[in-house]
């Protein structure tokens, strides 16, 4: 587990250490902000391309080889970055990083679905979740004042070094074939689809409820502290305002994901959390609240969303097949990651205005909200239809 929480740290750095340096990238390489959504973006779209075979890929030849490839794409791609003085090898670095730290995205989660019981995943999938906020909040409350004290690409060197480290730990320390793995055979793409087809509509609403969540999340992680800079707040101040964004996760996450393990109805938890997330999201340019309550409020709310829609994509698939819904699932929400920043950037630069950003992340929050609540009814129709097949 603790090799698995440091390769998702050195994932949180790659993938959200660029937010807290855009404004100083922006300024030194004279980027627009759809520019600087699309180096957000394009990490997520390898695993448009990646999702489902790397789900496929590690049941055919173990987690370990495909972890390790999947951290030395990301490590090199970080080396490109960190040396780059243009945006199209930006563009290429970033693209590299994203295929190694989309499939492990993919895998980590499926590889914690073997390891860990139905009752005590629920809870492992919180801990792994907590990996990313706490990359996150250290990135944003210290990337920004070194880029500012040195140069924009100082963190991410420091990043690539953290990355090597986790790669050579890892290759040294996971075991080549865990036994709780399952028996490894040749992927056959055509059997997978076929499962995937006749999970039904619960894996892939599912898929696209994680798919709102990325659209609104990493939209809000991006901008977030260039609109609060924009606003006069420092640097320091803006960057410590966005990772409240991820502070609930590490405390918070742990906790509900016992709780969701005890009660159950996972949606209902998503759904209330999207809709408290759409609320708040939307106040945030139009409304008098400190900030400092207000992103903690965002944050409270993204806690309820994770944990039950990733501890719910396994059990409509055999276990075998666990990886594929995980790759559904990851290739949406990598959809949303990509396709959300760039709009959100796109929107900015024609009206010069952060607040017709935010309602766009509100409104597809709401829309999480929505097809979350259609699971459940989804679910009694596939069960319907199975009793009555047999």
């Amino acid at each position: 587990m603790l090799l698995f929480f440091l390769v998702t740290v050195a994932l949180g750095f790659v993938y959200q250490g660029f937010p807290p340096i855009l404004t100083f990238a922006i300024s030194s390489l004279g980027l627009s902000h759809a520019q600087a959504g699309a180096l957000m973006g394009i990490f997520s779209l390898p695993g448009i391309i990646v999702a489902l075979p790397g789900g496929i890929l590690a049941t055919a030849y173990g987690a370990k080889r495909v972890i390790l490839g999947a951290l030395f794409f990301m490590t090199g791609g970080v080396f490109l970055v960190a040396l780059a003085s243009s945006f199209p090898l930006l563009i290429v670095g970033r693209l590299i990083a994203g295929i190694g730290g989309m499939t492990i995205f993919v895998v980590v989660p499926q590889t914690l679905s073997v390891w860990f019981s139905d009752k005590r995943l629920s809870i492992a999938i919180s801990v792994y979740n907590s990996a990313i906020p706490v990359a996150f909040i250290t990135a944003f409350n210290t990337f920004g004042t070194l880029a500012k004290v040195t140069h924009w690409q100082v963190p991410i060197r420091l990043t690539f070094i953290y990355c090597a480290v986790v790669c050579l730990l890892f290759a040294w320390k996971y075991p080549a074939k865990p036994s709780v793995e399952p028996e490894r055979h040749k992927p056959n793409i055509r059997e997978n689809l076929m499962v995937l087809r006749k999970a039904g509509s619960p894996v892939w609403l599912l898929s696209f409820v994680w798919m709102m969540y990325h659209i609104a999340s990493v939209s809000f992680m991006t901008f977030a502290g260039d609109h609060y800079i924009a606003q006069g707040f420092s640097v320091e101040l803006a960057g410590f305002l966005t990772s409240l964004f991820m502070m609930s996760s590490i405390f918070l996450g742990p906790v509900l994901g016992a709780v969701i393990s005890r009660i159950g109805k996972e949606i209902y938890f998503a759904a209330f959390g999207y809709t408290m997330l759409a609320f708040f999201i939307f106040l945030v340019p139009r409304s008098g609240m400190n900030p400092l309550i207000l992103v903690a409020l965002i944050g409270l709310s993204s806690v309820f969303i994770p944990t039950p829609v990733l501890t719910l994509v396994p059990r409509y698939l055999p276990s075998r097949y666990s990886g594929l819904g995980y790759g559904l699932s990851s290739t949406l929400a990598n959809v949303g990651a990509l396709i959300g920043p760039y709009f959100v950037g796109l929107i900015y630069d024609h009206f010069r205005d952060h607040a017709r950003g935010f309602d766009l992340m509100a409104f597809f929050a709401m829309l999480g909200a929505f097809i979350a609540l259609l699971v459940p009814i989804a679910v009694k129709k596939s069960e319907s239809r199975k009793s009555h097949q047999s």
